[in-house]
């Protein structure tokens, strides 16, 4: 039996928020898992819904979580959100990359202890 393995071909059609986030800072949280699409629906109309997401217990179980991907640049100025959400350990969802402002970013962090 023979099994060739082929190269994925790179298209280049990486959207222009992926390059910005490649080169920024990341952090992760993870969230108390709720509704996905209700919560992708509330990051359209308004950043600041990420606010409403409470941080998952550090020794809790985390069977189903959502988890926050936070990008940002040197000075908090441009600032970028991608959620996903897993259970078992495995990715079910995925989120666009939202924009989010700095005030909004520094509430976000300092629920889970970060402060900037």
């Amino acid at each position: 039996m023979t099994v060739l393995f082929f190269k994925k071909k790179d298209t280049g059609a990486e959207s222009p928020i992926k390059k910005k986030v490649a080169d920024m800072k990341c952090r992760q949280i993870s969230y108390v898992d709720t509704d996905f699409t209700e919560l992708i629906s509330e990051m359209k109309a308004d950043c600041k819904a990420i606010l409403k997401l409470k941080p998952v217990n550090y020794y809790a179980v985390k069977e189903q979580y959502i988890m926050a991907h936070i990008y940002s640049d040197a000075e908090l100025s441009e600032n970028y959100v991608f959620f996903t959400r897993a259970e078992h350990e495995r990715r079910t969802d995925k989120s666009d990359y939202y924009p989010l402002d700095t005030e909004t970013v520094k509430k976000a962090l300092a629920k889970v202890g970060i402060i900037l």
